[in-house]
């Protein structure tokens, strides 16, 4: 038998979704917002969850109702609405834009994502930016790779200007933060041409399209080496290869040699037929992401003022990497003095092609210099560990503003320019003007009445004496209102007197005797004490309290030690010891991840970005170690290790250390 919830809840999501289609049909929000929120039933039943499925409901009917699939922006627009009144969860609108772009065809994903741009205000505002920027952020990563990169350009470019607008610049799902390149950008070219005898042909054939005699000479290898450029602009760590830097500069070095011997005019980079205004709109629409590498095309390509740009643009790119300073860099991957040189002359010439070649060279040179400077600072930016755009307050304006010195009791009456203040009484008078400062007045040394430890104790000594013959019971060391008033003195004439020692405690009578019997000597050097035979006495060690230079010894080797040991408080992990982490927590990096207090998002992105949980695990412990320097890496590895159970990991970790 059904509970009353349940019967509640069908019979609310009946009335709510019979609303919602009368309000879709006369586009009437308000007579949803309305009827929802004057509803009331007898068990009190939470009207978000009823209304969260409701708008489920419609939206599954739309879609699959193709006559109705106008109305999708129009039930998204109504549950944008219902959350600012607070009538619906914050999610439900991602939740529903997800289900549409997941059961759409492209083209009709194209035609509504109009929606998703214009509302990036209400996406960044709250509620909806924390509880939906991870929903935008799959879906618009979903849509990517149902789209092609070549087909789909336009749509592409979209979605990504949309992201960059909706996440802030710091924001570390798209920044790249371990400098990968993107392997899967392969460019596929004939490897080898032969002709019908076998035998491999010099000179290429070429279209007999244009004019030739400004053709430049191909033959198959120029095209080899012009081709294989790309795979070393895909992932230009190769070059930090011997063998493969020779190829490299070899090949470069051909193609900047083409380039110079063959310049281009500004008749020969345009086209000389006249273009109707209607070819030229549809020449506007068509986007290629990748080059085209038919054997037949390369002397149009080289001849193309826009073709030679794309590669001059590529070798200022890998030429900036190269050099560059970057945090991922592995060791090896370094440039010798011969190596440097070569790339400071070939970007000279390149930077010169680059301004001569038409139309508008200078400025289009200017542009792309502009642009590399740009991602050079980016890249500094990232080496720093991405410090927040957003400007702290200096530390002067975060304080409280200092109230004013309260007056003393007296400022007002002080004497000032050697006039005397008179109180209305001849002796007050007197007493107040003979010191225009009452706080000098106060530390005259006629207001000084601390006795001498020498005066005070003489008489204590005189007692230690045994020709003095004066019993135990009746020394002054033995009486308490002199104990008190003898360490009351101590610790006035020494600030070192209460230090942190090891000695065991004594009682006040026997650590009196040794101070008493310690200034007899220095009065007396042939002065005789006789030692008690009791266990207290065999136990205390020798403390030189009154003695304060060795005090002071004493206090500055504990600052020594503790300053010692502070030092050694704050640990940082190696390299050998993140991987010997990471190759050993395994699956756990996650958990590890969260424990440390990563943000889901970030592990999401080491998750997706990198391949296999050790790598992902190097990559996270590398980054959260950087983000606070003056953090115990170890100790708080170590605990967190302990939490997961981990602690054959801990001993591992201990003994690399």
């Amino acid at each position: 038998m059904s509970s009353p919830t349940l019967l509640e809840f069908d019979r609310a999501r009946k009335k709510f979704k019979i609303t919602l289609e009368k309000s879709l049909s006369n586009n009437d929000v308000e007579n949803l917002l309305g009827y929802v929120e004057g509803y009331k039933d007898e068990i009190g039943l939470e009207k978000r969850t009823v209304l969260d499925q409701v708008f489920r409901d419609i939206l599954c009917q739309l879609i699959t109702n193709i006559s109705e699939s106008s109305k999708l922006k129009t039930v998204i627009t109504f549950a944008i609405l219902a959350v600012k009144q607070d009538m619906c969860s914050p999610s439900t609108p991602f939740l529903m834009m997800a289900d549409i772009f997941d059961m759409l065809t492209i083209k009709r994903c194209e035609e509504i994502f109009d929606l998703v741009e214009d509302n990036v205000t209400t996406w960044k505002s709250e509620p909806f930016y924390e509880s939906g920027k991870n929903y935008l952020l799959r879906m618009c990563n979903d849509l990517i790779r149902r789209l092609s990169k070549s087909q789909n350009t336009v749509f592409c470019g979209r979605i990504q200007l949309f992201l960059s607008r909706l996440f802030p610049l710091s924001e570390k799902s798209a920044l790249n933060l371990a400098s990968q390149f993107n392997m899967e950008n392969v460019t596929i070219y004939t490897k080898q041409k032969k002709s019908n005898s076998g035998e491999t042909n010099e000179v290429m054939e070429v279209d007999d399209t244009g004019d030739q005699s400004s053709a430049v000479p191909i033959d198959y290898h120029l095209y080899k080496k012009f081709w294989a450029l790309q795979d070393f602009f895909r992932r230009p760590t190769q070059c930090y290869d011997k063998s493969q830097w020779e190829t490299f500069s070899l090949n470069a070095s051909d193609v900047m040699s083409i380039f110079s011997s063959y310049k281009l005019d500004d008749l020969s980079s345009t086209q000389k037929k006249v273009i109707t205004s209607q070819q030229s709109h549809q020449h506007a629409q068509n986007f290629f992401a990748k080059y085209l590498t038919s054997e037949k095309l390369l002397n149009l390509q080289l001849n193309d003022s826009n073709f030679r740009r794309y590669v001059l643009v590529q070798f200022l790119i890998i030429f900036q990497y190269l050099k560059a300073t970057v945090k991922f860099k592995a060791q090896t991957h370094t440039l010798t003095e011969e190596q440097s040189e070569w790339i400071k002359d070939a970007q000279e010439k390149v930077t010169k092609l680059l301004s001569e070649t038409p139309p508008h060279g200078e400025q289009f040179c200017n542009s792309v210099k502009h642009i590399l400077d740009r991602e050079e600072h980016w890249n500094n930016w990232k080496n720093d560990s991405c410090p927040n755009f957003i400007k702290e307050k200096p530390k002067d304006q975060l304080k409280p503003k200092a109230k004013p010195k309260r007056k003393r009791i007296g400022d007002d009456l002080m004497a000032t320019n050697g006039k005397s203040l008179k109180l209305g009484n001849p002796e007050l008078t007197r007493l107040w003007n003979l010191n225009p400062d009452n706080m000098e007045a106060a530390k005259a040394e006629s207001r000084v009445f601390l006795p001498k430890l020498d005066d005070f104790f003489a008489n204590a000594i005189e007692q230690a004496d045994p020709e003095a013959m004066v019993e135990e019971q009746y020394k002054d060391i033995n009486q308490q209102n002199f104990q008190w008033k003898a360490y009351r003195l101590l610790a006035r004439s020494s600030p070192h007197f209460f230090v942190h020692t090891n000695t065991p405690g004594l009682p006040i009578n026997v650590h009196l005797k040794d101070i008493v019997d310690k200034m007899a000597k220095e009065i007396n050097p042939h002065h005789q004490t006789v030692e008690p035979k009791t266990e207290i006495a065999e136990q205390k060690t020798e403390m030189a309290v009154g003695d304060e230079d060795d005090i002071k010894e004493d206090h500055e080797e504990d600052e020594m030690r503790n300053e010692n040991d502070d030092s050694n408080v704050q640990q940082q992990m190696s390299s050998s010891q993140i991987r010997l982490i990471a190759e050993n927590v395994g699956s756990k990096w996650i958990a590890l991840g969260e424990k440390l207090g990563l943000p889901p998002d970030d592990l999401t992105y080491f998750k997706d970005s990198f391949d296999g949980a050790t790598e992902s695990a190097i990559n996270m412990l590398t980054v959260w170690q950087e983000e606070d320097t003056e953090r115990d890496s170890i100790g708080t590895i170590k605990e967190t290790l302990i939490e997961l159970g981990l602690g054959k990991l801990v001993e591992l970790l201990s003994s690399s250390s």
